[in-house]
């Protein structure tokens, strides 16, 4: 991103009613590829009706973001937040994270923000990172169930919730085989 982050995220969010931001560990990450691939269908579409928009943000270099944007062919922009901006802001956990020319700031764990233009929080998800969920890489919200909270917080009410389905090993294999597969191949090396 050639601006200012910060200053980016404040005219964007006041050009529209609502904006979403998904933030994602990285490329090589199975399950941020589900979670990311699968906010390009319906949520999209339905976020837009709404005059809104959706965005992806990792830590992750912008090569990285580049990469992952030419192979998951998303209809929704990626955004490369090495200094983890907007992660700070809306307190998503950030995690130190060793690659060479990668994660120079610590990597970012998944959530979701949901703001209006005034830049009001009307949802907020958050990971966080321990053993029982993979260090962050399981537990996330699908799509259907990021909608509901969306849904039940813009009818006003007091109980949104996360509840539901999770981006978790089945939900791989039955929607991104290939993702599944090097999930699969890393516990085998790994185990």
């Amino acid at each position: 991103m050639n601006t200012n982050i910060s200053e980016w995220f404040e005219a964007d969010i006041a050009s529209r009613p609502y904006t979403a931001l998904i933030f994602y560990r990285g490329k090589w990450c199975p399950f941020c590829e589900g979670q990311i691939r699968e906010l390009n269908g319906r949520f999209l579409k339905d976020l837009r009706a709404l005059g809104g928009e959706l965005y992806a943000v990792t830590s992750q270099s912008q090569e990285g973001v580049d990469q992952a944007a030419q192979d998951w062919a998303l209809d929704y922009k990626i955004v490369s937040d090495v200094q983890n901006t907007l992660a700070q802001r809306f307190d998503i956990a950030v995690s130190p994270k060793e690659m060479p020319g990668e994660y120079p700031n610590g990597m970012v764990q998944p959530g979701v923000v949901i703001l209006d233009r005034t830049g009001a929080v009307l949802v907020q998800w958050a990971i966080d990172p321990q053993e029982i969920n993979g260090f962050g890489a399981l537990g996330r919200p699908t799509p259907e169930v990021i909608w509901a909270a969306f849904t039940a917080a813009r009818n006003g009410s007091d109980a949104v919730t996360f509840d539901g389905p999770t981006v978790d090993p089945a939900f791989l294999q039955a929607k991104y085989p290939a993702a599944y597969e090097a999930f699969d191949a890393w516990m085998k090396a790994n185990a």
